[in-house]
This record gives C-alpha cells, sequence and structure tokens, in this order.
C-alpha cells in the first residue's frame, strides 16, 4: 500500500491552544476537533483522486477467489475512493495508533484488489499514477486547509468556553 503522509510543523501556538482546550473540554473533544480538520483537509485529496481516477469503457466480470462471479462497471474504482478518519482518544499506543499518533485519516481506494497495478502498472499496463499526483499536487491546498478548520475549529471552542465561564 501507499504510505505517504503529512507531518505539519510550526504549529506550536495552535498545538499549546489545544491542550488547554483538551483541559477545559476534556482529551476526547480536543482529538475530535483535531480529526475533522485534518478530515476537511483530506477532502481535496479524494477530489483530486476521483477526478484523475481512470475508468474503463465497458464492463467485465470477474471471478473472485471464492468462485464467485462479479460485474465489475465502469467508475467501480472511482466509487471506492473514499476517506476513512478514526481517533486515538486514550492516547495509548495500539496496532493502528503509534507513539504520539492523534488522528490518522486515510484517503485511498479501499477494497479494490487492482489499486496497485493501476497505480505503478504492469509490464502489459502503463502506470497511471493518478494517487501519487493527487498527493504531490494538493499537499500545499490541504495543509492551507487544515491550518484555516483547526484555527476556526479552536477559536469556536475557546468562545464556548468563555461564555460557559461567563455564565457561572
Amino acid at each position: 500500500m501507499l504510505d505517504a503522509g503529512i507531518d505539519i510543523s510550526g504549529l506550536k501556538q495552535m498545538e499549546q491552544a489545544l491542550q488547554d482546550i483538551s483541559k477545559e473540554i476534556g482529551a476526547k473533544k480536543a482529538t475530535g476537533i483535531m480529526t475533522s480538520a485534518i478530515r476537511d483537509g483530506a477532502v481535496k485529496y479524494q477530489q483530486g483522486m476521483q477526478r484523475n481516477a481512470p475508468e474503463s469503457e465497458l464492463a467485465r466480470i470477474v471471478k473472485t477467489k471464492s468462485g464467485q462471479k462479479v460485474e465489475i462497471r465502469p467508475g467501480f474504482l472511482k466509487s471506492r475512493i473514499k476517506i476513512r478518519a478514526s481517533t486515538n482518544r486514550t492516547g495509548a499506543e495500539t496496532k493502528r495508533f503509534g507513539k504520539g499518533v492523534v488522528s490518522l485519516v486515510k484517503v485511498g481506494a479501499f477494497k479494490v484488489p487492482y489499486i496497485v497495478q493501476v497505480e505503478y502498472g504492469t509490464t502489459r499496463q502503463k502506470a497511471q499514477p493518478f494517487i501519487r499526483n493527487s498527493f504531490k499536487k494538493r499537499t500545499n491546498q490541504v495543509v492551507v486547509v487544515i491550518n484555516h478548520r483547526l484555527a476556526k475549529r479552536i477559536q469556536m471552542a475557546q468562545r464556548r468556553i468563555a461564555k460557559k465561564n461567563k455564565a457561572k
């Protein structure tokens, strides 16, 4: 599987604000803020992949490992490009989450067995690298979206905290 990630650095003020918010509203909600901001950024990758994904002209019937026959229609690959997000609410190191990982957002073609052949090509078929190209072209846009959405959500949470403290 293609393993690409973005490590956004230089966000010390936002990180400090998130830590302050987590003390007020709890770590679970603060990690949810982070995951939703990253997910909003991942939509840009998804759009780029769906726009550039190759599409077959005709439907074909394929046998599965269990022997069943399945029809693969044109646009099947595009329909399988999705975003999957998960949040490490406990902060523990697990199989899925490494050390220090709070949010994990994956964008790609899920449950498509031939994605590697399409992306990298074979001896008979040339490569059509729509996933790698999407990551290369849209990374700057995604970082801007994540920064903007994260700042917006932090401000909203700070307003809610201030409003709650004012009411007391």
